[in-house]
């Protein structure tokens, strides 16, 4: 028991001085314009669609999916067809409490409905809230998050089992100077899945688990379209049933280097995120990760009628899969849209190529370790319904394909969906 009250003295403590720290920094830089986040939340609420008294409010609509899946269950032997569609209500309330302190709640139900898979139909639900201190050069917020939604949470898992989310946390960002900034931030999530055997793995007893996130960053104002950071971020993963907390509680460390392109309108839009991580079971020596992981999405408007987009995606993700703890998603791709000179039709595709690599051999094949890898093509022509929505009828086809027996997998779906950029 005392070596746990010692330890949480030390957290305890080291948060003080800490804190202590960013307010000493805050009393000695000169007052200034809001901070950079002061400003985007200003930008935020002002954008807001409707006021009613002292609230502010974004309402939109989600619509996505809404069309026909060849393989609902993505099922090598027996797939499923069906209709499905995605569709809900969503908005943002911001609520002055005081001029410079706002809440800010955002919600969305969102319908899940199949026309023959009945099992699949689900009511899916997001929120977020935060409370938000906005002085002069000083930001503070206190966020929460929950989700109750059947989805594909990642690449490895087929079907759409039920995931409930319950997080937290809390940041502060000190403006150190005209174009510098110093920011910390604590975050933790608790996911609770649906008890659900995929393969003969039971979603629930493996991947439930709770991740803890610290992050110190400093950041660089490049001017008024363009901001970059350095980020130091620890992870600390702890999962709920004693088999997998025995092999894949984790920790992790991360350097990240970023730019963010942070005007509408502009140019070039998107972020560059990419760093270096050291991912560590702890139960398990050897079994680790030490490399490279990215989190880049651009986009380049070349001329008038042309828009280039690139992305790329790589990190460790859980697994359910056998003995692995995780494996390691990699996901570079490309698009091109093309305004066409009826101004409001827009021609859009997109290419992706993915790769799941494994480190525990199973599936069957003594000694061999999984390695999957996918094709993703995505069309689509897009109208513009106003200013800056649009409704597309859009065609993708999906293709897995693995060194192991049985994993071969596609899709191809025809649908719609509803987008608010044009």
């Amino acid at each position: 028991m005392n070596m746990f009250s010692n330890k949480r003295r030390a957290r305890a403590g080291l948060a003080v001085v800490l804190f202590a720290a960013l307010f000493g920094a805050a009393a000695l830089s000169p007052l200034r314009a809001d901070t950079w986040r002061g400003l985007e939340l200003k930008q935020r609420i002002e954008g807001a669609a409707w006021r009613l008294g002292p609230l502010r409010i974004a309402p939109s609509l989600v619509v996505r999916n809404a069309g026909f899946d060849s393989n609902v269950l993505n099922s090598p032997d027996n797939p499923i067809r069906d209709f499905t569609v995605t569709a809900g209500p969503a908005a943002t309330v911001f609520v002055p409490v005081l001029p410079r302190f706002i809440l800010s709640l955002t919600g969305s139900p969102q319908y899940l409905w199949f026309n023959k898979t009945k099992r699949e139909r689900a009511w899916n639900f997001y929120f977020t809230g935060a409370a938000q201190l906005n002085l002069r050069n000083i930001f503070f917020s206190l966020d929460g998050e929950y989700s109750d939604a059947r989805e594909r949470w990642n690449t490895e898992i087929d079907i759409r089992p039920r995931r409930k989310g319950l997080g937290y946390g809390s940041s502060v960002l000190v403006a150190l100077g005209y174009r510098t900034s110093f920011g910390v931030g604590y975050r933790t999530v608790k996911y609770d899945y649906e008890s659900l055997e995929i393969e003969g793995f039971d979603v629930r007893e493996r991947l439930n688990r709770r991740e803890s996130y610290g992050n110190v960053s400093i950041f660089y104002q490049l001017g008024t379209a363009r901001r970059a950071y350095i980020n130091f971020e620890y992870g600390d993963y702890k999962f709920e049933f004693a088999e997998r907390a025995a092999l894949q509680n984790s920790r992790s460390y991360g350097l990240y280097g970023g730019l963010e392109f942070i005007q509408p309108g502009r140019r070039l839009q998107g972020h560059v995120r990419l760093g270096y991580k050291k991912f560590d079971v702890l139960a398990q020596e050897g079994l680790d990760f030490r490399g490279f992981v990215g989190d880049t999405a651009l986009r380049f408007r070349v001329a008038r009628p042309l828009v280039l987009r690139a992305s790329y995606i790589r990190d460790v993700v859980f697994s359910l899969w056998f003995g692995n703890p995780f494996f390691v998603e990699s996901r570079p791709g490309v698009g091109v849209s093309l305004y066409t000179p009826l101004s409001f039709i827009r021609l859009d595709y997109d290419f992706a190529l993915g790769r799941n690599r494994y480190f525990v051999p199973g599936g069957g094949e003594p000694g061999v370790t999984r390695l999957d890898d996918y094709t993703m093509h995505t069309a689509g022509i897009y109208f513009r319904i106003r200013r800056d929505t649009a409704l597309g009828f859009i065609t993708s086809w999906w293709a897995r394909n693995s060194n192991l027996p049985g994993e071969d997998d596609k899709r191809t779906f025809f649908g719609l969906n509803l987008t608010y950029e044009f």
